[in-house]
C-alpha cells in the first residue's frame, strides 16, 4: 500500500506536466498554421486561470521575468495568483469603455448573471467551480465595458447575486469613484463570497483612483467592521484597510 501511495503522485505529476505541454505545443502550432490567428486578452486571461491552479503538483512557486515570485500555499491562494497574473490581460478591454453602446450587452450581462448564479448552485464548492465562475467573470468584464452607462448604482443594490458581481466587473476594469460609498456598502453585506472577493478588489481600485486619503471616514469604519470568513478575503481587506491608513 505504502509504495501505490508513494507512486500515484509521481503519475500525477507527470500527467499533469504531459497535459500542459501538449497545451503549450497545441499553441505554437496554432501559430505555425495560422500565423495571422490573434487571441484576445480575455483568452489569455481564461488560460491562465485555468492552468495555474494545477501547477502546484509541479512546483511549490513560479519565478517570473522581473523578479515576481509567486508561492501557492493553497487552493485559494493560488486562484488569487492566476487572477492576479491574468489582472492585466482581463481589464485590457476597458481602452475605449463606455465610448460606444452595444443594445445586446445588456442581455448578455443578464445572461452570464444568471449563468453564475446557476454554476454556484449547481456545482461542488471546489477549483473547478470557482474557474468556471472566474471565466464568467471575465466575459462579464468584456460585456459590462459594451455598456455606455450601466445602472450600477441598481445592480449593486440589487437582490440578484448576479447583478451585483456585473457591478463588480464593470467597476474593477472601469473604476468609479463616485461610487465608492454604495460600492463599499454592497461589497460588506455581500453574502456570496466569490462576488465579495471581487468586489474588495474593485473597491481597492476605487480607492486607489480616489486617494486613500479622500475615503470617508464612514467606508472606513465600515471596512473595519467587516469580518469575512474567508482568509484571501480578509486578507484583501486587511490590505485595503492598511492602505487607507497609509501603513505597508
Amino acid at each position: 500500500m505504502s509504495g501505490r501511495g508513494e507512486r500515484n503522485p509521481i503519475w500525477r505529476r507527470r500527467l499533469i506536466a504531459g497535459s500542459v505541454s501538449l497545451l503549450a505545443l497545441g499553441v505554437a502550432v496554432a501559430h505555425l498554421v495560422a500565423p495571422d490567428l490573434t487571441i484576445d486578452n480575455v483568452t489569455v486571461a481564461l488560460l491562465v486561470i485555468a492552468i495555474v491552479p494545477w501547477l502546484r503538483d509541479l512546483f511549490t512557486s513560479i519565478e517570473l521575468p522581473g523578479g515576481l515570485r509567486v508561492e501557492f500555499r493553497d487552493v485559494e491562494q493560488r486562484v488569487e495568483a492566476a487572477e492576479a497574473m491574468a489582472d492585466a490581460a482581463l481589464v485590457a478591454g476597458g481602452e475605449g469603455a463606455g465610448q460606444t453602446d452595444d443594445p445586446a450587452a445588456l442581455d448578455e450581462v443578464h445572461r452570464l448573471a444568471a449563468e453564475y448564479l446557476s454554476v454556484r448552485d449547481s456545482m461542488r464548492p471546489g477549483s473547478a467551480r470557482t474557474q468556471r465562475m472566474n471565466g464568467i467573470f471575465a466575459r462579464l468584464v468584456r460585456a459590462t465595458q459594451r455598456i455606455a452607462d450601466p445602472e450600477l448604482d441598481d445592480w449593486l443594490t440589487s437582490s440578484d447575486g448576479g447583478l451585483r458581481l456585473a457591478a463588480y466587473a464593470r467597476l474593477y476594469a472601469v473604476p468609479d469613484g463616485a461610487t465608492l460609498d454604495i460600492l463599499a456598502y454592497a461589497v460588506t453585506e455581500e453574502p456570496l463570497a466569490f462576488g465579495q472577493y471581487w468586489g474588495i478588489r474593485a473597491l481597492d481600485k476605487a480607492v486607489d483612483l480616489v486617494g486613500p486619503e479622500n475615503v470617508r471616514s464612514s467606508v472606513v469604519r465600515r471596512l473595519e467592521d467587516c469580518r469575512p470568513s474567508g482568509a484571501d478575503r480578509a486578507h484583501l481587506l486587511n490590505r485595503l484597510t492598511a492602505k487607507i491608513h497609509g501603513l505597508p
